[in-house]
């Protein structure tokens, strides 16, 4: 395949699935434009005398470790790079008392937050007229080989709305320090997050990101498309409570799928 017809997304998360919100999400980049973010990346650490061989995380920011004039020169740097930002935020807890078919286990949130932005990433890729890879950073070996089987059978049997066809079948699975898409994904998705808990510096920062996050094509609006929350606050007990009315719980199924589905074209 020519390399300006093959995306990769970098995925990472933010918080944990036993968590009242957890994120799943990342960005995409076009494999010959992937030398751009590279070298916007090198230049903010290079400025700053940061070794490049050290990886900037969102931890690292919060505790410190990482100085708040580089972080602003890293967020800078991406605001700035070609990529296309997905982030799928979740509220587990609410959600297992409403759709646990998605929310029963950990593993169950992680693999629905999942699904929702491999449908999305489809739907990009169908319209860029390319092929895209999905990486991922390495969790646990058990974990890792759930994770496999998981988007085999997403492959091979696609989700309720789309066949997964321009996603490759390679799935590829690494350590962050050694992939700088897995540290730019980290930090699109905890900044998301933590700017919803109103965490510091966090809002000003995914303000710079907001213009890189996926837009719906003909209304140029992002939630919902690149930015996707389930059972936002003032809407749960209400989402709650009608779900719980029905005595199908297939309904309530139905009512999850359509929040989430990609509606766009």
């Amino acid at each position: 395949m020519h390399a300006a017809r093959v995306h990769l997304l970098f995925v990472d998360e933010s918080g944990r699935p036993e968590d009242k919100t957890f994120a799943v999400g990342g960005a995409v980049v076009r494999a010959d434009e992937w030398s751009v973010v590279r070298d916007r990346w090198q230049q903010a650490l290079a400025e700053h005398s940061w070794p490049p061989d050290k990886e900037i995380k969102w931890h690292g920011i919060r505790t410190g470790e990482v100085p708040p004039a580089l972080a602003d020169s890293v967020f800078a740097a991406l605001a700035g790079a070609p990529l296309t930002c997905y982030v799928v935020l979740l509220r587990p807890l609410a959600g297992r008392q409403s759709h646990p078919r998605f929310f029963a286990t950990d593993e169950d949130t992680y693999a629905t937050a999942l699904m929702f932005l491999a449908e999305r990433y489809q739907r990009f890729l169908s319209r860029a007229d390319s092929n895209g890879v999905i990486v991922l950073d390495s969790r646990r070996p058990e974990v890792d080989d759930r994770t496999r089987r998981f988007f085999e059978r997403l492959q091979r049997e696609g989700t309720p709305y789309l066949q997964l066809d321009r996603i490759v079948d390679s799935l590829l699975l690494g350590p962050s320090h050694h992939s700088l898409g897995l540290q730019v994904a980290d930090l699109v998705v905890a900044s998301t997050l933590a700017a919803r808990r109103g965490q510091g510096d966090a809002s000003r920062w995914h303000k710079q990101l907001i213009p890189l996050f996926a837009a719906h094509p003909d209304t140029k609006v992002v939630d919902g498309v690149g930015l996707v929350e389930f059972l936002r606050a003032r809407r749960a007990r209400r989402r709650r409570r009608a779900s719980s009315s029905r005595s199908d719980g297939l309904l309530a199924d139905v009512r999850f799928r359509a929040v989430l589905a990609t509606s766009y074209p």
